[in-house]
């Protein structure tokens, strides 16, 4: 089996019946260069991992773990967060205890349990920096936080749910963050299939059927690239009838860390 053929069984692309195993010059890929887009792929997954929200009985009095629309924690004398913009009280919408998940993940290094805080009236948040329209706030450590914000199901603005951490895989980019590392003509080519229906593609698309939270890995854009300069990807929320946020049509938020805070994108049909 050469290099090609062997990178396409790590990808879990079985080759047609009907495909060659060399290309003619006539604009199509190049065996070499499809050679090299799979290694491309293969050198640029990051690990993901996936939360449901709800699921199992929640411990309505434990905020010290992952939760979905309230029950959250934060430091001694910290109220709710106002948004800078509106004026308004921000409502919680996720609460992430990094050591519940399945491993680390290096754009929350340095943090053990992160709140995001949102404006529901301002949804979709397009282009947003932290302050305003959402906030985000990060503790190095779960000792001495203290309840902050609506308890269990003490708001209507959004359910509360835990959030359980189901899974975690190796995630590929979208289209949009790998075109531009490809060869010219596989970028261009109509054959598609080594990257769409990868193993990895096939996987983390099962997982977000049911799992609207997805932490590191690659943001799913759906309109085009969009992400802050200098930013690390974070974490992706997906809209949820379950978790009653709608981002547009059937959209997503994307946070970000920058060298100087925290920025937020939208993306929606």
């Amino acid at each position: 089996m050469n290099l090609l053929n062997s990178l396409k069984s790590m990808l879990g692309i079985r080759k047609r019946r009907d495909e060659p195993d060399r290309t003619d010059d006539d604009g199509a890929p190049s065996e070499a260069e499809m050679q090299s887009a799979l290694l491309t792929l293969q050198q640029m997954l990051r690990p993901a991992v996936f939360g449901e929200i709800g699921g199992e009985r929640p411990e309505e009095d434990n905020r010290a773990m992952s939760w979905w629309g309230g029950n959250f924690l934060g430091a001694e004398g910290e109220t709710v967060p106002v948004c800078q913009t509106s004026g308004r009280p921000l409502h919680p919408l996720l609460q992430i205890r990094l050591d519940e998940l399945p491993e680390a993940l290096p754009a929350f290094s340095g943090i053990a349990l992160i709140t995001i805080w949102i404006d529901p009236d301002d949804v979709p948040l397009h282009d947003a920096e932290n302050g305003r329209g959402f906030a985000v706030r990060t503790y190095p450590a779960i000792a001495g936080l203290v309840p902050v914000g609506p308890g269990y199901r003490e708001s209507a603005a959004l359910p509360t749910f835990p959030v359980l951490w189901r899974a975690s895989a190796l995630e590929q980019p979208s289209w949009d963050d790998i075109a531009f590392e490809l060869p010219d003509r596989v970028a261009r080519s109509n054959r598609d299939e080594w990257f769409f229906e990868s193993r990895y593609a096939t996987e983390t698309g099962k997982h977000r059927q049911t799992c609207p939270v997805k932490l590191g890995g690659w943001p799913t854009w759906i309109q085009g690239e969009n992400r802050p300069a200098d930013s690390a990807f974070c974490l992706q929320i997906d809209s949820t009838d379950k978790g009653r946020l709608y981002v547009g049509d059937a959209g997503s938020v994307y946070l970000f860390r920058t060298p100087t805070g925290w920025s937020l994108r939208s993306d929606f049909y």
